[in-house]
């Protein structure tokens, strides 16, 4: 018996036509574009009920379409879906196709951004050494000279002088123990303390641990054809990059976040950091799945901090979106 893909193209308009042994094409069709690229094809099929019992290997998933004009469009279409119903000794098809406009690799990757925030230990915040982020502590406390002025500082320069509150206005303190072996002196953030006496102006700061720092993913869907761009996107989860990673690439305005953020905030960064250091994203998950004859694609991206995942805990994918 004729497969549906390999039989000649027969239409209601031919003569003694056989239902019993091929499908004829229904002439009514619908098509639909998702906007990023994905098209998605549905053709119906008639032919004798008994047909009903080869649907599974008539219709196979990544055959093309059966076409009655034989064009050349069709042939970027194949199959993902097929479903068919039977009555009154007719069966009827129902086939669904899947294409990427203009034969393209990959659809425009599709995002949605989420921005949030969690809690983080006040240790891990830009200013708490030093004045990383000037724009952060623009409005807050200032030293004789009306600069910003870190929360706590360097860890042993402010145990030294905990009481000098010219040098630490936030009291912040510092527990230290010395290992015997070594007489290494360790230190370790405790808080920010209290007023001590009554003339004291309230210290604002004590008892904060914590703060909540941005949180910013990225979470991506893209169809490919290829699949080693799919492939290539799964593993890519655990390396740095900046939005190109296989089947996804960032588009406008999505490419440019990273730098909107770093003008929004710009950072002074430490005395030997690398001049590339800068914000990127880590690949925190991804996921694949045959669609028809493409791929589906997912990915979530995680935005990092001022100065970028750190190069030295993470690979990481050169490829810049440009």
């Amino acid at each position: 018996m004729p497969n549906a893909t390999r039989g000649g193209e027969i239409t209601y308009n031919q003569e003694g036509v056989d239902i019993n042994s091929i499908y004829v094409v229904d002439k009514n069709r619908s098509i639909q574009h998702d906007g990023f690229g994905l098209i998605t094809l549905q053709i119906k099929y008639t032919a004798d009920s008994d047909r009903m019992d080869w649907v599974d290997t008539d219709f196979k998933r990544g055959d093309n379409p059966l076409s009655d004009d034989g064009a050349e469009y069709w042939k970027r279409f194949t199959l993902y879906k097929v479903s068919g119903s039977s009555n009154d000794g007719i069966c009827t098809i129902t086939a669904d196709y899947c294409g990427i406009e203009f034969n393209s690799p990959t659809t425009t990757t599709q995002v949605q951004v989420t921005s949030a925030s969690a809690q983080e230990a006040i240790e891990t915040h830009p200013n708490f050494t030093a004045i990383q982020v000037p724009r952060i502590g623009s409005n807050g406390s200032k030293d004789q000279s009306g600069n910003a002025i870190p929360l706590a500082g360097p860890a042993k320069y402010i145990s030294d002088n905990e009481s000098d509150l010219t040098k630490n206005p936030n009291r912040a303190h510092f527990a230290y123990t010395a290992q015997a072996a070594t007489q290494v002196v360790q230190y370790q953030f405790v808080g920010f303390l209290p007023s001590q006496k009554p003339e004291d102006p309230v210290n604002l700061k004590a008892g904060v641990r914590s703060y909540f720092r941005p949180n910013t993913i990225l979470r991506c869907l893209a169809y490919t054809s290829s699949a080693d761009l799919a492939k290539q996107t799964l593993r890519r989860v655990g390396w740095i990059n900046y939005g190109n990673i296989g089947a996804i690439v960032l588009p406008p305005p999505y490419d440019k976040l990273c730098q909107e953020y770093t003008a929004d905030l710009p950072a002074k960064l430490p005395k030997g950091t690398p001049p590339d250091r800068k914000r990127n994203f880590l690949c925190t998950n991804a996921s694949m799945e045959v669609y028809g004859g493409l791929y589906k694609v997912q990915a979530d991206l995680m935005m990092s901090g001022v100065i970028g995942w750190d190069p030295d805990i993470y690979p990481v994918e050169s490829i810049i979106n440009k």
